[in-house]
């Protein structure tokens, strides 16, 4: 999978969209397994999927208001975040007004 135009938007949305796939894949566990060990199982999977799909998000977010900041402050030397261990461009718009300038 190439991620070498995945910008920090795209990498948001797809947290977005891991968790919502989580909570569906939730609700349907809870609906069709009959079993309760295959049911905690499956629950724990969503679970962490959900989980780790917020974090990085929530991380995602405050990695991108801190780079606005600094862009803000006059400094761009570092626009990247993180998303599960993988680089993600920011897109700064040029039109940000710049901090006592």
């Amino acid at each position: 999978m190439d991620l070498s135009g995945f910008d920090a938007q795209s990498a948001r949305d797809v947290s977005l969209w891991a968790m919502v796939a989580g909570v569906v894949g939730v609700l349907l566990v809870l609906k069709f397994v009959s079993s309760l060990v295959t049911k905690l199982l499956l629950l724990a999977v969503f679970g962490a999927v959900i989980y780790f799909g917020f974090d990085q998000r929530d991380a995602l977010s405050t990695c991108i208001g801190q780079i606005t900041a600094k862009v803000q402050a006059g400094d761009s030397s570092d626009v990247t975040c993180s998303f599960f261990g993988r680089d993600v461009t920011v897109n700064i718009p040029e039109n940000l007004p710049q901090v006592g300038g």
